[in-house]
Order: structure tokens, then C-alpha cells, then sequence
């Protein structure tokens, strides 16, 4: 090395200062993710199962996702679709390392839950900052941080790390930033509250920059529920393809490939395609280091890139060998729930399991001509469901006869600010008013449960004063075995804090138990082809005035033995069964008790309302025709009302 300039042999400072000028604004050399990690990642002994330094030739296939994360990478959106133990974590840790190091940019990180969030920050976030002094320098921790830095945030010059949940509004809309990270999107909710899809609001937070980047990684979970599943199949559809060690032909490790002697999974190899050969799992790091990426859709580059990796390929040493899913596979026969678990995390493919599901096109199908709000012969009793949501009030009207016969005779939405009183006003209109029977005669709604889950004072301010008219707040359960309505809880207290027996009545509604009801028995009414179900036979009776969203929204919910009713991927609005789940629930209150009444008090009933011929009345609504509207009529005189059946919702 040669010596500095000098001047009467002392050093040129202006040389000196000169060339420490260069070397820091020299430009630096951008390294790929891949390239970054392998020169200063460090893996922690708190999350990684061999500590030390990273190895990109440890996992091969993870560098062509970490090059698809590379900003100089056309795709806007990245999706992996993988199973458990394959690296997806460590491979959005060193996009945000890498981009904070050398090309800072804010990421907002979305996780299921707060709880999940903020123990992926202390368990691999803030390890990867604490043994990489690059980071280090850049994300102080600890008391160095000044309190800059939280489980929340993380703050460095040019951006900031952003850390939310996905069932948190504010988390979800309050930024915006060009590099999304969406961390196990199959877990968080479908729907945030009345604000629609977390994952489509967090991506509209990056369309204003001309280069953005989300990464989104999940393990799938099932056909109907899964949302990172139809993802991967819009994307390339990128596979990891490995050669054969005895005829070289690339192919993907698939899991019907892999055989053993049935009751020895210790014997589990797997067999090539191509050739029928046997290829050890000894073999196994030669095969991932000899492998490639090949997209099924390659035209689909700049839109929509996306990888998929099941357990076969884990490296030895990192996750579970081929043994043990051979083990786990012959465990889980004849058990539903661990199929799935298999399918999903072993897999890393979507279960399509025994789960209790309707479409709503049967339903659709089996509607008949009669108009809504007409009351036909047989319907005996009427009670109604109302659900609350931020702009408007929902109810459905629900005829009752024998044998637990259900009638949809309305469906009708009141448009309004829930926190006024004027919305309140037309609910309350229309429960008081009354419906003639096709006999001419009138009825009214004998029961009325109002949903308190959303806005509760208000449903409760509403129902106190409405006690004896039978309408009363109520409010889901979670738990599945709850009976269908029991006795009520008293929220009001007197001045000395004792409870106020005679104000306002919430009842617990067991939904789970009446969605079953409910189900089945539209299940049974479908009945054979050799032996149909006629319509005076059916359990469940529709008029064709109400149209496809209707039926969309009664069978929005799925029943999975494992997580219990959970809401469908491809749709989420389902107020028309939770309003009929209210409006049965009505029906079992004690006041009507439909499934505890005898035949002779149905004959009590029919003799009331139904003598033994119809009336013909000018009064009686039309087919097709609305009710005239009176004061004290059916319908609300200065009501707002779009009903589903105008087609408004």
C-alpha cells in the first residue's frame, strides 16, 4: 500500500480529507436480498434451529423468492403458499434487513392478531436487528433507542417498520407505505368490522407509489376459506423443480410420489416419475441444490408472482423428515381435523374436508309465488330478527307453524345513523304494525329480538322502554353449546348498584345450535331426484320476490368440525342469517315458544285466525302489491325503506 502524500514529511490533510469524502459518498454496491443475507444476516439461537451465520445454499429454493422481493423485480405482489417449516418467515426478515440497510423504505407489517404481531417483533424482528451491527447502527434497541422504537414501530433514516393487526382498523388504513408484508393471510379475519377486506384496504395503501412491493405468505387452510389459495392460482404459479439422481429428469416433489411399507413410515423414499427410481432423502441436499423455478403461467411475471413449497422439501436437519410425514399421513387417517392439519401445514394445499356447507343456488331454486309480506295459510305465529350495522337497521319477519314450519315473509332494511333516533323510529313503526292474514284477518309480531353485538347502549336504550311488547336486546355466544335462548342477563343496576329487575332484558342466543337447525332442515329440504320435497312439506319456505343476495348472505357461514362456523372466503355479508337466527331464537322465547307448543294449541290458534273459509277482503294485501301504508299500519309512513326484494341493498 503506498504511503500518504506528505509535506516536510507530515500527512496532506487535504488528501486526507479528499479521499474520506470519497469513500463516503462513493456509491454503494446494491446486493441482492439473497446476496445481503449471506454477508450479514446472523441467525438467533431464540427462533433458528442452527444458529449462526445465513447460508442461502442451506435453503436453495429460497433465493428466487427473495429475487421476485428485489425492488428492480417487475412484480407488484409476491405470494407463497407453503407449509410449515420452510423458511417463509426468515425470507420477509431479510427483505426488510436488506431494504433498511441499503435502499431504506417504510413496510407496513400486518399479522393476525396484536398478540401475533408483537411476538414475531420479539422473537425474530428485534433478534435479526440485535446480531447484525449493520441493522444495529441503523434500529437502535433498548435504551438506545430513546423510545423510538417500539413493539408498534421502528424507526431509521429514510422509513419507518410499521407493525399492526390485520383486525385493527386503524392498523390496517392509517399509513401508507410501498413494501407491504402480509404475514399468514389465511388467518386473519375476512372482514374488519363495516370496512370490508383487511388484505384489499392494506394493499390500497401502497397504490400511490409507482414501486411498490407486497409480500404475502400464508399456510392455506381450506377450499372455502381460504384466501391465499386463490392468490397462488392467479399468479405464475412458480414450482421448484429437482432432478432425479439416477435419470436427471426435473421434476416437483409431489406427495403420492413418496411410498413406504404400510405400518413402517421409517421406510418412506421417494420414487421418480420418470424413471421409477428411488431416491433417498440422504439425497436430498444434491436435489435442492440442483433445482430450479419454473413458472406455469410465466406471462403472468408483472402481475402476480407466486410460489408454492410443500414439507418434502425442507433440508434435512431443518424440519421433518420424509419418515415423520409418512408417520403423521397414517395418524391421520379417519380423523378429519388432522387431515387438515396435514393437508395445510404439510402440504401446504388446501383441505377439502367433510364440512357442513349449502349453495345458495339450491335454496334459490326452491323459491315460490308468493309476495313478501303476505301471509299464507298454516302461518300461525310471527316474529322477527333485527341486526345492526353502522348506516342502517336489518330486519326479517318470520312465520311460524306447525311442526316448526318456518315462512319468510319479509326482509326490510331501514337506512339510518343508528345513534339517531329517528332510524329507531321506523324499527319501531314497523313492529308495531299489522299484517292481515290470507283469511283477512290481522296479526302482529309477537316477539322481537334486536342484536347488541355493535351499538350496544343503543339497542338497549331501544328495547327498555318496549319490554311488554316483547322486544328485547340480545346478543350471540360464542360458545356452541349454549341452548338457543334461556334466561336473560339484567345490565341495568339501581343507585346502590343493585340489579334493576325490571329494566332492560339481554338474552344470550346459542347461534351455533340454530344455524344447525337451520341447516339441516334446508339440507332435508332438498330432498332426492327419485323423491323431491314438495313445497307444503318443506321446513324452509322462500318467495321468489327475494333475489340472489339474500340467499348469497343465508349461506355465507360453513361449519368446519374444528373452528365452528366460520364465514366462506369468496363472501362475507351474511346479516340475512343472522337476522333469521335472531327471528328463530324470538320464536323459542317463552312468550311464543313455537317448539314446546302442543297440537291443541295450534287448533287454538288456527280457530283464532283461520276459520274455516278465507275471507275475501279489498283490504287484503295483493300479490305483488305493498300493503297500504298507514299510521299505525304495517309500514311506516315516513320510513326510508329499501327492501331486498326492490332490488336497493
Amino acid at each position: 500500500m503506498s504511503a500518504e502524500p506528505t509535506i516536510d514529511g507530515l500527512t496532506d490533510g487535504y488528501s486526507v480529507v479528499c479521499r474520506a469524502w470519497a469513500r463516503t459518498f462513493r456509491p454503494r454496491d446494491l446486493l441482492s436480498i439473497a446476496e445481503w443475507a449471506a454477508k450479514y444476516r446472523r441467525l438467533s439461537g431464540k427462533s433458528a434451529a442452527e444458529p449462526g451465520p445465513w447460508r442461502n445454499e442451506r435453503v436453495p429454493y429460497l433465493r428466487g423468492i427473495m429475487d421476485a422481493l428485489d425492488d428492480r423485480h417487475s412484480a407488484p405482489i409476491v405470494v407463497f403458499t407453503k407449509s410449515s417449516q420452510v423458511g417463509g418467515t426468515d425470507i420477509a426478515l431479510n427483505w426488510i434487513g436488506r431494504t433498511i440497510h441499503q435502499k431504506p423504505a417504510s413496510f407496513l407489517v400486518l399479522s393476525p392478531t396484536d398478540k401475533v404481531g408483537r411476538k414475531w417483533v420479539r422473537l425474530r424482528l428485534d433478534p435479526m436487528i440485535a446480531t447484525c451491527p449493520e441493522l444495529r447502527a441503523l434500529v437502535p434497541l433498548g435504551r438506545k433507542s430513546n423510545n423510538s422504537n417500539t413493539l408498534a414501530e421502528k424507526h431509521f433514516d429514510g422509513g419507518a417498520l410499521v407493525i399492526g393487526s390485520a383486525n385493527i382498523p386503524d392498523d390496517v388504513a392509517s399509513v401508507s407505505v410501498p413494501n407491504l408484508l402480509l404475514d399468514e393471510v389465511d388467518r386473519m379475519p375476512l372482514v374488519l368490522e363495516d370496512e370490508g377486506d383487511p388484505v384489499e384496504l392494506a394493499l390500497r395503501r401502497s397504490t400511490t407509489f409507482a414501486r411498490s412491493k407486497a409480500f404475502m405468505l400464508s399456510t392455506p387452510t381450506t377450499d372455502e376459506t381460504s384466501r391465499i389459495w386463490p392468490m397462488w392460482l392467479a399468479s405464475t404459479q412458480d414450482r421448484y423443480h429437482v432432478p432425479c439422481v439416477h435419470c436427471g429428469e426435473m421434476q416437483v416433489l409431489r406427495w403420492q410420489q413418496l411410498k413406504w411399507t404400510a405400518g413402517k413410515p421409517s421406510t418412506a423414499a421417494y420414487i421418480c416419475e420418470e424413471c421409477g427410481g428411488v431416491i433417498e432423502e440422504r439425497s436430498k441436499p444434491d436435489i435442492l441444490a440442483a433445482g430450479e423455478w419454473r413458472a406455469t403461467f410465466p406471462e403472468r411475471e408483472a402481475e402476480v408472482k407466486g410460489f408454492h413449497v410443500n414439507g418434502l422439501y425442507t433440508p434435512i436437519g431443518l424440519g421433518d423428515s420424509w419418515p415423520k410425514h409418512a408417520a403423521a399421513w397414517e395418524r391421520a387417517q379417519g380423523k378429519p381435523e388432522r387431515l387438515q392439519v396435514f393437508f395445510n401445514t404439510r402440504l401446504g394445499i388446501v383441505h377439502k374436508g367433510e364440512r357442513q356447507k349449502l349453495e345458495w343456488e339450491q335454496i334459490f331454486s326452491r323459491r315460490e309465488p308468493y309476495a313478501l309480506r303476505t301471509i299464507p295459510a298454516g302461518v300461525l305465529r310471527l316474529t322477527t330478527g333485527s341486526d345492526v350495522q353502522a348506516n342502517r337497521l336489518e330486519t326479517q319477519l318470520l312465520g311460524h307453524g306447525r311442526g316448526e314450519r318456518i315462512t319468510v315473509l319479509d326482509y326490510i332494511v331501514h337506512y339510518g345513523d343508528p345513534t339517531r333516533a329517528e332510524v329507531w323510529a321506523e324499527l319501531d313503526a314497523y313492529l308495531a304494525g299489522e299484517l292481515l292474514n290470507s283469511f283477512g284477518l290481522k296479526m302482529h309480531v309477537e316477539c322481537s329480538l334486536v342484536d347488541s353485538n355493535y351499538l350496544t347502549e343503543d339497542v338497549l336504550a331501544f328495547t327498555r322502554l318496549r319490554k311488554s311488547r316483547n322486544i328485547f336486546a340480545a346478543r350471540g355466544s360464542p360458545i356452541a353449546s349454549r341452548q338457543p335462548i334461556g334466561r336473560p342477563s339484567l345490565p341495568d343496576v339501581k343507585n346502590r348498584g343493585k340489579v334493576d329487575r325490571r329494566g332492560v332484558e339481554r338474552y344470550e342466543v346459542g347461534v351455533s345450535r340454530i344455524k344447525h337447525w337451520l341447516f339441516e332442515r334446508l339440507r332435508a329440504d332438498e330432498g332426492t331426484p327419485d323423491q323431491p320435497v314438495l313445497p307444503a312439506e318443506r321446513h324452509i319456505r322462500f318467495s321468489d320476490a327475494l333475489p340472489e343476495e339474500y340467499f348469497r348472505q343465508l349461506t355465507a357461514e360453513i361449519y368446519d368440525p374444528k373452528q365452528g362456523w366460520i364465514a366462506r372466503a369468496t363472501y362475507h355479508r351474511n346479516e340475512a342469517l343472522d337476522t333469521f337466527v335472531l327471528a328463530r331464537a324470538a320464536a323459542m322465547h317463552h312468550a311464543v315458544a313455537v317448539d314446546r307448543m302442543r297440537e291443541l294449541d295450534w287448533q287454538r290458534l288456527e280457530a283464532l285466525y283461520e276459520p274455516a273459509a278465507p275471507l275475501a277482503s279489498a283490504s287484503a294485501p295483493v300479490l305483488g302489491k305493498d300493503p297500504i301504508a298507514t299510521a299505525g299500519g304495517f309500514l311506516p309512513v315516513m320510513a326510508k325503506v329499501a327492501r331486498f326484494a326492490e332490488g336497493n341493498l
